[in-house]
């Protein structure tokens, strides 16, 4: 197994299991890349967009809601809110060149994240390393979106999926640290 997949509903707590994993790896000096997500919200509590943070603290924007949607173009836009397309590939193509080691994790491969067709590509070169053993890979997808890429990664012989749910989320975690920790180990 060269490839870690999680997956559940939006809001179940991937996002908070993947930082976890990274602080985790990252108390037992194992070298990784990659990145995560955040959600920003107005003073109010209303979700306004959302952040990449890469491991090592670097921040760009991903995408915030269009103040006028006639203002940005349509092929950026997902539902209410428009990817900053330049800004997100500024931190998130350096964060996946596996400068530091050969162990990538990743949250997420959304339909927001496939707007940047440099992405998009580097996933594809990312998957073709997972299938030669080249690289491990970690990644949370979405459970209903279908997009070929995370199609082709869930059809992987080499992949363990993980789905995330309100009643397991907090066990979970423990599981997905170990079969990390397990997959990396196989390859010394």
């Amino acid at each position: 197994m060269a490839l870690i997949l999680i997956t559940g509903m939006p809001g179940v707590g991937k996002t908070t299991i993947v930082r976890n994993l990274g602080l985790e790896l990252r108390k037992r000096a194992i070298a990784f890349d990659g990145f995560y997500t955040e959600e920003l919200r107005s003073g109010s509590g209303e979700r306004i967009g959302f952040d990449i943070i890469t491991f090592d603290g670097q921040k760009a924007p991903l995408a915030r809601v269009s103040d006028s949607t006639k203002s940005a173009p349509a092929r950026n836009r997902v539902g209410k809110y428009t990817v900053c397309v330049p800004e997100f590939e500024s931190v998130a193509l350096p964060a996946l060149s596996t400068r530091t080691a050969n162990l990538l994790i990743l949250d997420e491969i959304g339909k927001m994240e496939m707007k940047s067709k440099s992405f998009e590509n580097r996933l594809q070169e990312i998957t073709d390393s997972v299938g030669r053993g080249e690289l491990f890979f970690v990644a949370t997808i979405p459970l209903k979106a279908t997009l070929d890429i995370v199609e082709r990664l869930k059809r992987s012989k080499n992949a363990q999926l993980f789905h995330v749910t309100q009643t397991n989320r907090n066990q979970i975690h423990g599981d997905i640290l170990e079969a990390t920790v397990r997959m990396i180990g196989k390859k010394s």
